[in-house]
């Protein structure tokens, strides 16, 4: 028999990949019914949020700097990825921390900040290691050392300007797919 706090963390997970999904769905189709969904995903974090920041708190800042990224709010998205990316680190969630900082190096990409892009996905690659994930840290590493070299992601083939690397989720943690 599931507890109510297993249940939690459960709907918890759900909500959050959900929403990092949709944002990133909407940023591939202008679909605003992705964009929606990705707002009731913030809406949830936040509601729970109120009731246990040093769960959900870093999860709602990277949900609001998604949801800024798919605005072109830029000055915003880059301070809540940094919230996102501080929260994490001072509640010792390495994994939060790891894929905050890879989705801010997609950000720092698309907005053509190359330097700072691989500053981020260098810290993903450290923090993914770090929490044991050595194959997701290999594959950030791979895409920071592409976009260094020729700015083609992860020696796949080459994404048009202002594609979005495509998601693929597997294996209960983020891995990217290109192509």
């Amino acid at each position: 028999k599931l507890d109510v706090w297993t249940l939690l963390n459960i709907a918890s997970v759900q909500t959050y990949v959900s929403g990092l999904v949709s944002f990133w769905i909407y940023r591939q189709t202008s679909d605003c019914k992705w964009f929606e969904r990705g707002n009731r995903s913030k809406a949830a974090m936040r509601h729970w949020a109120e009731s246990s920041q040093w769960n959900f708190l870093q999860k709602y800042h990277l949900l609001e700097a998604e949801e800024n990224f798919s605005n072109r709010q830029y000055e915003a998205a880059r301070q809540s990825y940094h919230n996102a990316i501080q929260l994490s680190k001072n509640h010792k969630f390495l994994n939060d921390e790891a894929l905050s900082c890879e989705l801010a190096g997609y950000f720092f990409f698309e907005i053509g900040k190359k330097t700072e892009a691989l500053e981020y996905f260098t810290r993903a690659n450290s923090k993914y290691h770090e929490w044991g994930a050595t194959a997701k840290a290999t594959s950030v590493y791979e895409c920071a050392e592409a976009i260094f070299k020729d700015s083609s992601i992860c020696n796949r083939s080459s994404p048009q300007v202002g594609e979005h690397p495509k998601k693929r989720y597997g294996s209960g943690h983020p891995t990217v797919q290109y192509g």
